[in-house]
């Protein structure tokens, strides 16, 4: 299993409308990702969010970035700072 952690900033006055396009175009974009088992979205401050994304394999993860990356950019009318991504293999589960 491997996990991705993105954070990134994001317009607050426009969170309705970001739920909603996600909700209606990014939820199928994802979910036709090979090896993507799951992903999480959180809000961890005023303006401030937090994504993490599971994979079944490292290599899951990064054939799946080019299209990670057109989503993110899809996605960029919202964010006000760019993302900032951290991963690895997980060595310790519950």
């Amino acid at each position: 299993m491997y996990i991705r952690v993105t954070t990134y900033g994001f317009d607050e006055t426009r969170i309705g409308e970001a739920l909603a396009k996600m909700d209606a175009t990014i939820r199928d974009d994802l979910k036709a990702i090979a090896g993507l088992e799951s992903v999480e979205e959180c809000r961890i401050g005023e303006g401030q969010a937090m994504i993490i994304a599971r994979y079944d394999s490292e290599a899951s993860a990064t054939a799946a970035q080019e299209k990670i990356q057109v989503i993110f950019g899809d996605m960029a009318e919202f964010m006000t700072s760019p993302p900032e991504i951290k991963s690895g293999d997980v060595i310790w589960t519950l």
